[in-house]
């Protein structure tokens, strides 16, 4: 009688052992999940900041008086207005939240001013995101978080407006003549 008291023991230990197991490797694989999150949070800040820049720098070149931007992503990558390419961007990268999706495009007119990612999760980080991106602080999903640069010739008044039509991924900001316009 004693021995199978003991056998009952045995297993119940067993079975508490095995329990606690999986309670920590669902803990890990949480804590993995989250991390990776993270991971890919700080990526897309260094990206979209990497486009900001390049946004940048391909406006400051602009060759002649008349400053613009690009009209697609591309032109990053190599600009023609040189006889010798520019590269502003060493390639075009992807968004880090969601690799198979393309960026969202914010414009001015034809311009691209900025991107954004167009994942619809919901960012861990909200607060302290970079120098430069306090604008995007207190964000609840990542299409939030706009990468732009808006030339400083541009009133500050001017706020990004959905575009109309079948582009979607794309802001559209009004040229200065139409909010001027009766």
């Amino acid at each position: 009688m004693k021995r199978r008291a003991q056998r009952g023991v045995v297993l119940m230990g067993l079975m508490v052992l095995l329990a606690l197991g999986g309670l920590a490797a669902v803990a890990y694989g949480e804590a993995a999940v989250i991390s990776r999150q993270r991971e890919r949070e700080t990526q897309l800040l260094w990206v979209g900041h990497q486009y900001r820049q390049a946004l940048e720098s391909y406006y400051l070149a602009s060759p002649g008086p008349v400053k613009h931007l690009p009209t697609q992503l591309a032109e990053l990558v190599r600009d023609s207005r040189f006889p010798a390419p520019v590269r502003h961007l060493r390639k075009l990268y992807a968004d880090p939240i969601q690799p198979e999706v393309p960026w969202g495009l914010v414009r001015r007119g034809n311009q691209i001013i900025g991107v954004y990612s167009q994942a619809d999760g919901e960012p861990l980080r909200r607060h302290q995101l970079g120098p430069g991106m306090e604008g995007m602080e207190g964000a609840n999903q990542y299409t939030g978080w706009r990468f732009l640069y808006v030339p400083r010739a541009t009133p500050a008044s001017t706020s990004p407006v959905p575009a109309t039509g079948p582009s979607s991924g794309t802001v559209r900001i009004p040229s200065e003549s139409a909010r001027t316009a009766p």
